[in-house]
Order: structure tokens, then C-alpha cells, then sequence
């Protein structure tokens, strides 16, 4: 077997083309096929089928639901692998074991495993994409470490993606669905919610964040077609609130703390804690101390995330019409009366004009910039939208830096895309 270094690894997934969603506006789920993933598991000896799963799909919260969980696991010393995306800085992100990002050298160990399968493939006309390759890469990696268990993250809709090419997980966990890849999943939140339960299958277990009424029904209807239970986590309430955490109590009475701010964290926070229960009843050791521990020492850096307070300057990474309707909420909630000025980039195939409706109306000025991605709204296209909206804008420059910023605003919001936040977090460092 060849073996490759990391930096041959890196750069080999760097050259594959990049997925990029189709512009004309028509939903086109059905060109997707998860065949040539089967056929390099099948060439790996179905390393998917040699592990135990949690599987979460949604909209938003899907990797804050996620750490929550891993933490709660690795609190309970329950070896736990946790497969997310996108990554921010790493391709190492993506691969987690009880909280540590796999190594360089395990990472080049496990492509090297991979790749002459997919070689074979390709020479016979059968070509698995970056995430595909990515995906199978985490099974053999999480077999190789011993995982007890392993979190996977939807990466998009559920149907068709990656990581529905498991058995049947312990648990399936479905956090708030909204729109969002509606070119891929589909134009109604009807569409968009079956192509997300297509991650539930028999002798699974499901457990879901609150819904609209449209999505109850299509997972209510999918879970009796297959014969499983489904339990709708009820919404949390808040007990106290600031920027360093907020403490909340569950449906159940029980009360619990984080760090994470966002209105919206303490719900995914339950969905979690409900989902951490189906496991203990399945027999892994999770006590009320592993999972209130657990919920306390998660981070997920990129939610609503503070930068720094003097200013307060947070960086926010929702970037479809529920994320911004709950970044305006968690602003109005944190900072109530205060201008907030914004810094946004946004990619063009996003619902644009919803979310600046959304976000402008407390707006005082706003600093555009381009996405480091192919699909951006060009800043100065973006600038003149929301100077549309009444709000004055400017494209962020050399001449402009968020330091500048900063010296003007009373809170400061980056906000707009997953993509923007690696970009401005590392020129706030610098």
C-alpha cells in the first residue's frame, strides 16, 4: 500500500472539484446517488456497518446538538466519534474522537487505506466525490480508534447525503428544520422535511427539536411508515441570561447551564439532553452529573460567539432565514436598545432579501464583504441592497478595518455565512 503524506492528502481533496448547488432555481435532488460511495465501502468491507450511531439531521443546530452530545458522552468516558461539516481551518475538523480533532498522521494513515479503492474506481469510470471520500474515511478512522459510539452530522438534506449509508442508528436526532438548499431539497418546507427524514429508518429511535406544524406531519408520517417512535422536545426556559451563559430548565423540571449564547442554545441544548437519555436507556453509563457537566463544557465556536466585549463583537455563522430570525432575537434578547453594526457576506444562492428583512430593521450601519467562496454576493451588490433597505453601508477595505469598526459601534455582528467566519476571526487575531 502507498502511503501519502498529510500535505499529498490535503491537497489531493483541494484539487476535487468542489459541489456547487444548481443556479436555475429548479430543486434537483434526484441527480445525486450515494452508488459510487456503496461501491468504495463494498471494495472497504462496509466499514459502516461495524460501528454503533447517533445520526443528526435539520436545518440549523446540528452542530451545536452535536458537541453538546459529544460532550455529554465524553463526560461519561463513553468513546465517542463525532463526523461534522463543513470545516472552518482544517480538513482535521471533521473527524473528532472525545473532543480531539483526528492527528496529521492518522489522517494521511486512513487516506492512504482509502485511496487505492478509489483508484480502482475511477479506472473504471466510477468517481466518489470529496465528501463521499471524506465520509468513508471517517468509519475506518473511527474503527481504528475503537469508538463505542459515533455522532454524524448531515452535511446536507439527509436522503441523499453522505452519511445515509449507515444501519439503522441508535438514535436519530432531527433539529429545527427551515429553508435552506432549496434548489437541492426543494421549494416547500413539505419537500425540505422529507428529504431530512430520510435519515430514519426501523429499530431506530427519533427525537426531534420543536417544529412547524408542516414538519411534525412529514416526520409523524415517516416514523409510522416505519415503525418507530418519535418525541418532540419541548422548549426550554430560560432562567437567567447574559454573555458569559445562560442557565435554563427542561421540561422535566430539571435545570442545567452553558456557556453557549443564543437564544436558541438552551432548545438545542434539550434536544440533546433527550437524546442523551435514549442512549442511557440503551445502556450506555450516562448520568444526570455526565450530562448537566457535559452541556457546561461545550463550546461551538462561529454561534453566536463572542469575540470580545469592549465592544461586544459577535460572530454569528447562520446564514438562512431561521438563522437570521434567531440571530435578531438573540441580539434583541443580549443587547436590547444598542445599534448594532454589521459586518455580512453572504453567498448569492441564499435566501439574500429574506435575511437583510430580517436583520436590517435593527441595523445602524452595515460593512460588506465577500465570501471566500465561488457563490458570493459580490460586496458591492450586497452594499447597494441594503442601502435599499435605508441603512447605510459601505464595502469593507485596506481603509476600513474591523478595528475601525470597532472605535465607532456600540455591538458589532459578523454574520452572513459559515464561510466568512475562518476569514474575520483570523484577521481579528492578527
Amino acid at each position: 500500500m502507498m502511503k501519502y503524506s498529510y500535505d499529498e492528502a490535503v491537497n489531493f481533496f483541494k484539487s476535487m472539484p468542489h459541489f456547487t448547488p444548481p443556479a436555475d432555481g429548479g430543486a434537483k435532488k434526484d441527480f445525486f446517488s450515494l452508488d459510487a460511495e456503496m461501491a468504495l465501502l463494498e471494495k472497504l468491507d462496509m466499514p459502516q456497518d461495524k460501528l454503533k450511531y447517533v445520526h443528526i439531521a435539520g436545518t440549523n443546530g446540528k452542530g451545536s446538538t452535536t458537541t453538546y452530545l459529544a460532550n455529554i458522552l465524553n463526560e461519561a468516558s463513553v468513546v465517542t466519534g463525532a463526523f461534522t461539516s463543513p470545516f472552518l481551518y482544517r480538513y482535521n475538523e471533521m473527524f473528532r474522537v472525545n473532543g480531539r480533532d483526528i492527528s496529521d498522521e492518522d489522517f494521511a494513515e486512513v487516506f492512504s487505506q482509502v485511496k487505492p479503492a478509489y483508484d480502482e474506481l475511477a479506472s473504471e469510470g466510477i468517481f466518489v466525490s470529496e465528501y463521499e471520500f471524506l465520509t468513508v474515511m471517517a468509519f475506518i478512522y473511527f474503527i481504528k480508534i475503537g469508538c463505542e459510539l459515533v455522532l454524524l452530522e448531515v452535511s446536507m438534506g439527509g436522503r441523499m447525503d453522505t452519511t445515509n449509508v449507515i444501519p439503522a442508528p441508535l438514535v436519530s436526532v432531527i433539529t429545527p428544520i427551515s429553508y435552506d438548499h432549496m434548489t437541492i431539497l426543494g421549494k416547500t418546507l413539505t419537500e425540505i422535511a422529507t428529504e431530512k427524514a430520510g435519515i430514519i429508518k426501523q429499530k431506530t429511535v427519533v427525537v426531534s427539536a420543536a417544529q412547524e406544524d408542516e414538519v411534525i406531519k412529514v416526520l409523524e408520517d415517516t416514523c409510522a411508515k416505519q415503525s418507530v417512535s418519535i418525541e418532540f422536545v419541548k422548549s426550554s426556559q430560560v432562567m437567567g441570561r447574559d454573555i458569559h451563559g445562560q442557565s435554563f430548565t427542561t421540561s422535566d423540571g430539571e435545570e442545567y447551564f452553558t456557556k453557549m449564547l443564543g437564544t436558541y442554545q438552551i432548545d438545542n441544548a434539550a434536544v440533546a439532553i433527550v437524546a442523551a437519555g435514549k442512549l442511557r436507556d440503551l445502556g450506555y453509563p450516562i448520568t444526570e452529573n455526565a450530562i448537566k457537566n457535559g452541556i457546561v463544557n461545550t463550546k461551538w465556536f462561529g454561534r453566536f460567539t463572542l469575540l470580545s466585549d469592549n465592544p461586544p463583537v459577535i460572530i454569528d455563522g447562520g446564514h438562512n432565514r431561521q438563522g437570521a430570525t434567531v440571530l435578531r432575537q438573540s441580539l434583541e434578547e443580549y443587547f436590547p436598545g444598542k445599534k448594532i453594526t454589521f459586518v455580512l457576506g453572504i453567498l448569492a444562492d441564499k435566501e439574500v432579501d429574506i435575511i437583510l428583512d430580517t436583520l436590517m430593521p435593527i441595523a445602524d450601519k452595515c460593512y460588506t464583504v465577500a465570501v471566500p467562496n465561488s457563490r458570493t454576493t459580490p460586496p458591492e451588490k450586497l452594499a447597494e441592497m441594503i442601502r435599499d433597505r435605508g441603512v447605510d453601508a459601505a464595502v469593507l477595505s485596506d481603509d476600513i478595518t474591523l478595528d475601525n469598526i470597532k472605535e465607532k459601534a456600540e455591538v458589532v455582528c459578523i454574520a452572513g455565512s459559515l464561510y466568512l467566519i475562518s476569514q474575520i476571526s483570523n484577521e481579528s487575531k492578527t
